[in-house]
């Protein structure tokens, strides 16, 4: 009885776990993209992702938005520092929208005002090289 019962809680544990680390397919339409041009209000290179604030135009009227990222270990050992990005800084987000039709975007690539695109997820599938096995191909 208390080896079931620990089954069960150490399942629910790991459930828990799961839902908290989310695919961002959960939230984000990924097989959308949109272009959001705005002005940072704030930056947080925070855990569990990255986090810019930023205002749009649009109609004559101040949209507020939110692009998440990666994660803060993973951008930082890719460079990513506290102050990429400004209160006042000119961006451009490119991402997936949400599903809900909300002001909120997963951000794969962020335009700086210097003009400079930066990576901003923490895995690009397109970079990693398709390796396939013919039948009967030995692993490496």
């Amino acid at each position: 009885m208390k080896i079931k019962t620990l089954g069960m809680v150490l399942g629910l544990a790991a459930a828990g776990a799961a839902y908290a680390h989310h695919s961002p397919a959960m939230l984000y339409d990924l097989s959308k993209e949109i272009t959001v041009e705005g002005t940072a209000t704030q930056f947080l290179l925070g855990n569990p992702h990255l986090r810019i604030y930023f205002d749009v135009q649009a109609n004559g009227t101040t949209e507020k938005w939110i692009a998440e990222g990666g994660s803060r270990t993973v951008l930082m050992r890719k460079g990513w520092t506290e102050d990429q990005v400004k209160p006042g800084d000119k961006i451009t987000v490119r991402g997936h929208p949400a599903r809900d039709g909300s002001h909120l975007v997963h951000m794969e690539y962020l335009t700086l005002p210097s003009g400079k695109e930066v990576y901003s997820e923490d895995f690009d599938a397109n970079a990693v090289p398709r390796r396939t096995r013919a039948a009967g191909d030995q692993p490496e």
